[in-house]
């Protein structure tokens, strides 16, 4: 248990978690089993998901950490009262709905805040407009490259957590402040590791490479079998391996325009070995295996990892003058398997505040703030 002095009293380290679907869930229930005093919200709008943990207050947590009951000191959907008083606000929502939980926290958030958004796909770019936007200062934004674990709800106010990601990047900004905060941030994920900016730790999001081929090449079985297949066993081909592997290049060409680190995506994954080969790295991972298709042309993988994903990665290989041809084919078949735009769904750079910035400009932001 981890304690701190709070006006005369020793009282449990307390934190937010907001959003309440798959990786909110594992997050209020992981943080709760480490010994944070966990304050677990979610936005009425986005709610369904937690239904049940709101009627009884607990999360039921099973896999990697054994099965066990966690009652959760606050699960609420006053976000205004789940972040008073709270330093540190976890945020595992769908990039969709990052807009709305920016619009609706920042003019809740006080001064030493910090908001870590997991993953954040860019949208700690739209958080840090719209901070701006309503005047305020001395707030920080984190985001990191995935959800720190395999997770899903396998029944109401159950999480089963598969694995956990190690290294879990983590980008800050500013940037400035990433060696603090990421050191502040490591108490409660010890696997946390410093990129160079929350751009470049946007550009190591696993789920547009993992995801985006293989519902491509797979659309006509997803459709006819209506996701009742394995998606990274029997969907992850050689094909798509080779499809996914061309694409991550284009991925790191856009980390080496702005002069950051690139990996491919393989060594990100994990798992029992250490490879070059997408494909045997998600072979070797035996979590992947449980993981079933989706069910429809509606998925997360389609909506999200499409438009927020690869569209957005794409937009910015124009800003940068990167050519990304595949991640374009992508978008636009995407765009007619899902019935909606990809191009314009997803976040443009405008919307994240960069669309006039050359490269040097652009960095400089980035470390800065401004």
């Amino acid at each position: 248990m981890i304690y701190i002095a709070l006006g005369g009293y020793i009282m449990p380290t307390a934190v937010a978690v907001l959003g309440g679907g798959n990786g909110g869930h594992a997050l209020a229930a992981d943080l709760t089993r480490k010994g944070f005093s966990v304050h677990f919200a979610s936005d009425e709008c986005f709610s369904r998901h937690m239904r049940g943990t709101l009627d009884t207050k607990k999360i039921n947590l099973q896999g990697i950490y054994g099965d066990y009951s966690y009652d959760i000191a606050m699960v609420t959907t006053d976000m205004a009262q789940a972040i008073e008083g709270i330093k540190y606000i976890f945020i595992a929502v769908p990039a969709y709905g990052i807009k709305n939980y920016a619009e609706k926290l920042s003019p809740l958030l006080r001064p030493g805040q910090v908001i870590c958004l997991m993953p954040g796909t860019l949208g700690s770019l739209l958080f840090w407009k719209e901070l701006k936007k309503n005047g305020i200062q001395d707030v920080i934004v984190a985001e990191t490259n995935t959800l720190p674990y395999a997770t899903r709800l396998v029944a109401p106010a159950t999480s089963l957590i598969m694995s956990a990601f190690d290294p879990l990047k983590v980008g800050v900004l500013p940037a400035s402040n990433s060696t603090n905060v990421v050191e502040e941030l490591r108490q409660f994920f010890p696997q946390m590791t410093v990129v160079e900016s929350v751009l470049a730790c946007g550009l190591n999001s696993l789920n547009p490479i993992i995801h985006v081929p293989g519902c491509i090449l797979n659309a006509g079985r997803i459709e006819y079998i209506q996701g009742n297949f394995h998606f990274y066993t029997e969907g992850f081909t050689n094909c798509v391996a080779h499809l996914t592997e061309a694409i991550d290049l284009e991925r790191i060409e856009l980390l080496k325009k702005l002069g950051y680190e690139a990996d491919i995506v393989a060594h990100g994954i994990g798992g029992s070995i250490q490879t070059d080969s997408i494909e045997e790295a998600i072979a070797n991972d035996p979590n992947f295996a449980q993981i079933k298709g989706p069910a429809n042309f509606k998925n997360r993988y389609y909506t999200e990892d499409i438009p927020y994903g690869l569209a957005v990665w794409a937009k910015l290989g124009r800003l940068l003058n990167v050519d990304t041809p595949l991640m374009d084919a992508c978008v636009n078949l995407g765009s007619i398997l899902i019935g909606d735009n990809c191009w314009e769904k997803g976040y443009s750079m405008s919307d994240l505040g960069i669309s006039s910035l050359d490269i040097p400009t652009l960095k400089a932001f980035l470390v800065e703030g401004y």
